[in-house]
């Protein structure tokens, strides 16, 4: 069973503990740009991951 683009998505960001979000957009080629931050907006929205603003970059981190 493939995984769902969210499941692959936390999991990156569980493994990196903490990913620009530009690199998470470059593990997931098959997703666009738009499509990788409707599914942040989302696990950030559920405390999955968190979203933090690094300069004029974002980066994900792991929720504690």
């Amino acid at each position: 069973m493939a995984q769902s683009a969210a499941t692959k998505l936390l999991a990156i960001v569980r493994d990196r503990q903490r990913i620009p979000l530009e690199e998470l957009v470059a593990c997931c080629p098959e997703l666009t740009w738009n499509q990788v931050f409707s599914l942040v907006d989302d696990l950030s929205r559920h405390a999955l991951i968190g979203l933090h603003r690094r300069g004029i970059d974002y980066e994900l981190r792991t929720i504690s």
